[in-house]
C-alpha cells in the first residue's frame, strides 16, 4: 500500500500510520475522509472497523489477531513477522530487511584443539573436592594443640566461638528463620579448618509478607482486568530458576558442557511428520542458538535480561532516567498496569526482584564471590539496590575475610571482591568438601523444599570465569561444573514440582578477559552467548509452536527479560502480560509470541560493534580484543613504524585496532628516523629485499634491449641512496598530520631505479616521473614498476622542461635528474618553504649545468637568488664504471661523483602561498668523513646580497 498526497500538513501522523496494520476498511475510510470529510461527517462512514490513514490510528493496529477489526486471525500468521510499532523505524521508514540475520561461522579456536583431546589425555581436575580434616576437633582440643575457632552465619559477623563447642552444638545455636548458613573456622596442629552448613527453612513472617504483596497486586488487577482474570493469572505463577553461567559461549557450551547438553538434547523440541512441533519427554527444552550480546561486559548484559533497561540513553525511545550517584539507568516507560514506585522513585516495573517481590515471589539472588564495591557487578553499576530475600553475599564475604585472615593479609587493602581461593594441590575452589559452584545449587534446592509460594532464583556461576594463561587448563573448572549442573537440572527435574518450575540456562558473553580476545574465535564466539530455556511441555503459559520457532531467531536479553515478566504475571486468554509497566518495546516474549524472521541488530538494539549479524556489519575482521571490528572504543595509539620492513611495530596486548576507514596514505604516526653513521647501510632504513626484487626485474627488460642506451642509476651511489631515504623518511615523520600522499618529484626516470628506491622508502610515498620516455625499455620499466608498487607511481609523458612547468599538484621531495637544463629551477618555482631539494650526483659539484661551475648553473643561480639555504654536497665513494652505461660513453672507468643537498625558502614560488613543510637538517646529522665544503665564494655573494 502506497499513500502519495500532494499537500499535507500532519506528515508526522501518515508515517505514524505507515506502522500499523492496515485493512482494506482502513484505506475506504481514508477515501471517504478525504473526498467527503468523512471524519467530520460520522454519518459517511460505512464501516466502524476502518480508521482513517490521515487521521491519529490506535494502538490496537499494532498486533494481528488480538482485535476482530484487523482481520480473520487465520490471515495474522502472514503478517505478524511485520516488525512492531517503532523497533527499527527510521522516519517512519522500515528498516527491517527481508533477509534473515546470518550468524558467522564461528572460527576454530584454541580450546576446540584441545576439547579434541580425550578428557582421559589431558589435565584434569578432581571430580569432587576432598574434605581435608576430620571435623571431629574434641580430641585435638583436649590436647591442648587447637588453635582458635572463629564461627559466623549470614546474620552475624565473625566472632570467637572457641572452647568445647561441637558442630552440632554450633548448629542448634542457629536462628533458624534467619541465619541460611553457619561457618566455623578453626586453626589446627594440621592446619586451617573451615565447617560450612547450608541450611535454608521457611521463614513464616518472611511467607506472609509475600503474600500480601501478592494480595495487594491481585486486587489491583481485578479492578482492571477482572477478578476472574487476576485470579486466573496468579494462579499460573511458575517457579523460575534462572541459572547464568559467565563467560560462556554456544561453541563453548558446545565443547565443554557435553553432559548438560546430553539432558537438553533429551528434552528437544520435535517435529511430527505433520510438521506440529511436540516435546515427547514431557519438557520442552528449547536452544536459543540465534541468541546476540547487547554489549560487552556482563553489566550491560545483565542490565538488559534482569530490567530490560539500558545502560546508554537512546533519544529515540520514550525512557524514564533513574541515577543512583554516577550510574544512570535509562527504562522503558508505557504499560497500562504498574507495580508502583520503590525507594529513590524507582519504580518496581523494572527490576526483576522487585517486580518478583511484588508479585509474590520469594527471591534468591547468589554471586559467587564477596561482590561489596566490585566495579563488574550490575547490582553495584546500575541505578537499582538489590534487596533479596536469601543470598550468598554475607557467605562469601566472610570466606574473603577469613582466608584474607588467615594469609595475614588484613590490612593489605586488597578488596574482599578480589579474593580468590584455589591453590596449586585443589585448583578447584573448595569449602567444606563443596565445590564454589555446588553451594549456590545447594541453596537453591532447600529454598525449593523450604517454600510453598512462587520462587524465583538467579545464579550468577563463575565456573567458566577462568582468565588464566594456559589454555590447556583454563576451560577444566567448566568442565567439572557441567556435571554439578547435569546432576542439579536432572534433580529439578525429576521433583514433584517440578512442573510448576520453568528453568532457564544461559550466558551474558562469551570470553573476554586474559589473553584469548585477540584470538579471532573468542571475537566471534563472544557475540553468541550460550541460551536455553527448559519448560514442562504442559505449562498452560507455553505456546510450544512459538517457542519452537523462536529456537533459531535472533534473540537478546532483552527477551529473556520480557519472557520472564509474562511468566510471573501471565494473561494467558490475551497471550499478554497482566502488568505490562516496563516492557521494552522492542523485545519480545519467547513463550507465546514469535520473534521476527527479518529481524535485526537495530531492531533489536545491538550495537553494531557487537551484531553477530554479517550482513549487518562493514566490518568483521579480526581486531585487537572483542567488540572492536567495528568501531573505536578508545583513542588511536601512537605506533611505532618500522622503516626497514615498512610495517608498524605490534602494539602491546590487548591494544586497539586501526581506525576504520583509514586513509591508506595516511601513516603519520610517531616513528622514529635516525640520522646515518659513517658505517650506516641501506638495510638499516629499508628492506633491502624488496628493493633489489624491483631492480632485478628492471634488469630483466633493459637487458633484452643491448644496443641501446642504458642509463646509470642510484645503484651507482650508495651513499646517496642511504642520504636520500633517510631524508624522505626524517620529512614524513615529522610533517603534520595529512591523510594524503608524500609526494616525490623527479625530472629523468632512466630506467626506474631511483623511483624504486623512493617508493621503498615508505608505503605512503607517490613518485610522480617527468620524462619523454623515448628509450624503448622505460615504458616496460614503468609498467612493470607499477605492478610491483601499484598506482604509487605516476609518469608524465613529454619534455620536462615544459611539463614540470605545467604540473598543478604541489611536490613534498624534488629530485632533478633529466637532461632539461632548467629542470631544478622549474622544481623549485612550484614548491613552498622547507622542501628538499636533490640532484643526480655529477663528476664534479663544479659541473657548469646542474651544481655550481658557473653563476648561470641552476643551484648557483637558486642560492643566488635565495630559493635554496641550508647547501650541504658530498662525495660518494669512488667505483669502477660498466662500459655498457650510458655515462661510461663505452669505456670501462672509475668515477667518484659528487651531489648536493638543499632546501626551499619559498622565496621563488611563482604561485599563491603554500603550508610549510618542517625539514632542514644539521651538518653534524651526517658522516662528516662523506661531506664536502659547497663553493665558498658562491655562498659569500649570496650572503651579501
Amino acid at each position: 500500500l502506497h499513500v502519495r498526497m500532494p499537500t499535507f500538513e500532519n506528515l508526522r501522523v501518515l508515517k505514524s500510520n505507515a506502522v500499523k496494520l492496515v485493512t482494506a476498511f482502513d484505506v475506504h475510510e481514508t477515501v471517504l475522509d478525504v473526498v467527503l470529510g468523512a471524519a467530520e461527517n460520522p454519518s459517511l462512514s460505512v464501516d466502524e472497523r476502518g480508521t482513517s490513514l490521515v487521521r491519529s490510528m490506535t494502538q490496537r493496529k499494532n498486533r494481528c489477531g488480538l482485535e476482530s477489526d484487523t482481520g480473520p486471525s487465520k490471515f495474522c500468521s502472514l503478517v505478524d513477522d511485520m516488525a512492531k510499532d517503532g523497533p527499527g523505524m527510521k522516519d517512519g521508514i522500515s528498516s527491517s530487511s527481508t533477509e534473515r540475520c546470518e550468524f558467522m561461522r564461528d572460527p576454530p579456536s584454541i580450546f576446540s584443539f584441545y576439547s579434541d583431546i580425550p578428557r582421559e589425555n589431558r589435565p584434569r581436575w578432581p571430580d569432587r573436592c576432598p574434605i581435608r580434616i576430620d571435623h571431629d576437633m574434641s580430641a585435638a582440643r583436649e590436647g591442648g594443640d587447637a588453635g582458635p575457632c572463629f564461627c559466623a552465619t549470614n546474620d552475624r559477623e565473625w566472632f570467637d566461638c572457641s572452647g568445647k563447642v561441637s558442630r552440632d552444638h554450633f548448629r542448634s545455636s542457629r536462628n533458624l528463620d534467619a541465619e541460611h548458613f553457619s561457618l566455623r573456622s578453626c586453626h589446627t596442629p594440621l592446619g586451617r579448618d573451615l565447617e560450612m552448613d547450608v541450611h535454608v527453612a521457611k521463614n513464616e513472617r518472611l511467607a506472609k509478607e509475600r503474600e500480601a504483596l501478592a494480595e495487594k497486586a491481585r486486587r489491583q488487577l481485578a479492578g482492571s482486568r477482572g477478578e476472574e482474570d487476576a485470579a486466573a493469572s496468579f494462579d499460573a505463577r511458575p517457579n523460575i530458576v534462572f541459572l547464568e553461567i559467565d563467560s560462556v559461549s554456544l561453541s563453548y557450551s558446545e565443547r565443554h558442557f557435553p553432559k548438560t547438553w546430553a539432558l537438553l538434547r533429551k528434552h528437544r523440541i520435535v517435529t511430527s511428520p505433520e510438521g506440529v512441533p511436540r516435546c515427547p519427554s514431557g519438557w520442552c527444552a528449547g536452544d536459543f542458538n540465534q541468541t546476540s550480546v547487547v554489549g560487552q561486559s556482563s553489566i550491560v548484559n545483565q542490565l538488559a535480561t534482569l530490567s530490560g533497561c539500558l545502560q546508554k540513553n537512546d533519544a529515540k525511545e520514550d525512557l524514564k532516567h533513574y541515577t543512583n550517584g554516577a550510574k544512570p539507568t535509562h527504562c522503558p516507560s508505557g504499560g497500562e498496569n504498574s507495580l508502583g514506585s520503590g525507594g529513590a522513585d524507582i519504580n518496581h516495573d523494572h527490576w526483576i526482584f522487585d517486580v518478583a517481590k511484588n508479585l509474590g515471589y520469594i527471591t534468591f539472588f547468589g554471586e559467587e564471590f564477596c561482590y561489596e564495591d566490585s566495579p563488574y557487578v550490575v547490582q553495584s553499576q546500575s541505578a537499582f539496590k538489590l534487596d533479596v530475600d536469601l543470598t550468598l553475599f554475607e557467605l562469601y564475604c566472610h570466606l574473603a575475610k577469613d582466608w584474607l585472615k588467615a594469609n595475614g593479609r588484613v590490612n593489605s587493602g586488597e578488596p574482599t571482591w578480589s579474593v580468590e581461593y584455589d591453590d596449586k594441590d585443589v585448583p578447584d575452589t573448595c569449602f567444606d568438601g563443596k565445590s564454589r559452584g555446588e553451594i549456590g545449587l545447594e541453596f537453591i534446592s532447600q529454598m525449593w523444599d523450604a517454600y510453598s509460594q512462587p520462587k524465583f532464583a538467579f545464579l550468577n556461576a563463575l565456573a567458566a570465569h577462568d582468565y588464566s594463561l594456559d589454555a590447556a587448563h583454563a576451560a577444566l573448572n567448566a568442565e567439572n561444573y557441567d556435571t554439578v549442573v547435569y546432576n542439579f537440572l536432572s534433580d529439578m527435574m525429576a521433583r514433584n514440582d517440578s512442573r510448576d518450575t520453568i528453568i532457564v540456562l544461559r550466558s551474558d558473553h562469551g570470553l573476554q578477559g586474559g589473553p584469548y580476545p585477540i584470538d579471532y574465535a573468542t571475537q566471534i564466539e563472544h557475540m553468541r552467548p550460550w541460551t536455553a530455556i527448559i519448560a514442562p511441555a504442559n505449562h498452560q503459559s507455553l505456546s510450544i509452536g512459538h517457542f519452537s520457532e523462536n529456537q533459531d531467531r535472533l534473540v537478546t536479553g532483552f527477551d529473556i527479560y520480557h519472557s520472564i515478566r509474562y511468566l510471573m504475571s501471565p494473561d494467558n486468554n490475551r497471550k499478554s502480560i497482566m502488568f505490562d509497566a516496563g516492557i521494552p518495546r522492542w523485545s519480545y516474549n519467547l513463550i507465546q509470541e514469535k520473534v521476527p524472521f527479518s529481524r535485526n541488530c537495530r531492531d533489536a538494539k545491538i550495537p553494531i560493534e557487537f551484531c553477530p549479524c554479517i550482513d549487518e556489519r562493514s566490518n568483521m575482521a579480526p581486531t585487537f580484543y572483542v567488540g572492536h571490528a567495528q568501531d573505536m572504543f578508545f583513542p588511536m595509539p601512537e605506533l611505532r613504524y618500522d622503516w626497514r620492513t615498512m610495517r608498524y611495530v605490534a602494539p602491546r596486548l590487548p591494544g586497539v585496532l586501526l581506525p576504520k576507514y583509514k586513509n591508506k596514505y595516511d601513516v603519520n604516526f610517531n616513528r622514529d628516523v635516525f640520522p646515518p653513521k659513517c658505517n650506516a647501510t641501506l638495510g638499516s632504513y629499508i628492506d633491502e629485499e624488496i628493493l633489489h626484487n624491483s631492480w632485478q626485474l628492471i634488469h630483466n627488460i633493459t637487458s633484452s634491449y643491448p644496443a641501446s642506451d642504458i642509463s646509470g642509476g642510484i645503484f651507482l651511489y650508495p651513499r646517496q641512496a642511504i642520504l636520500l631515504t633517510y631524508l624522505v623518511q626524517r620529512q614524513i615523520s615529522s610533517r603534520a598530520v595529512k591523510s594524503e600522499p608524500f609526494r616525490i618529484c623527479e625530472t629523468g626516470f632512466g630506467s626506474g631505479h631511483l623511483a624504486s628506491l623512493f617508493l621503498s622508502a615508505a608505503p605512503n610515498v607517490e613518485v610522480v616521473s617527468f620524462d619523454t620516455y623515448n628509450r624503448p625499455y622505460q615504458t616496460a620499466s614503468f609498467h612493470v614498476l607499477r605492478s610491483y608498487f601499484g598506482k604509487r607511481l605516476i609518469r608524465v609523458i613529454g619534455d620536462s622542461c615544459n611539463t614540470v612547468k605545467s604540473y598543478a599538484k604541489h611536490c613534498d621531495f624534488l629530485h632533478g635528474s633529466s637532461l632539461c637544463r632548467t629542470d631544478n629551477i622549474d622544481l623549485i618555482e612550484k614548491s613552498g618553504a622547507g622542501v628538499t631539494l636533490t640532484s643526480t650526483a655529477m663528476n664534479s659539484i663544479y659541473d657548469k649545468s646542474v651544481y655550481f661551475g658557473k653563476k648561470d648553473s641552476q643551484w648557483a643561480t637558486l642560492l643566488q637568488k635565495g630559493c635554496i639555504q641550508n647547501v650541504v654536497c658530498f662525495r660518494e665513494e669512488a667505483r669502477i664504471l660498466d662500459a655498457k652505461l650510458y655515462l661510461a660513453r663505452g669505456r670501462e672507468r672509475e668515477i667518484s661523483h659528487q651531489f648536493c643537498f638543499a632546501v626551499t625558502t619559498g622565496k621563488c614560488l611563482k604561485r599563491k602561498k603554500q603550508t610549510a613543510i618542517t625539514s632542514g637538517w644539521r651538518k653534524d646529522d651526517f658522516c662528516p668523513d662523506w661531506m664536502l665544503s659547497p663553493p665558498v665564494d658562491i655562498l659569500s655573494e649570496n650572503r651579501t646580497a
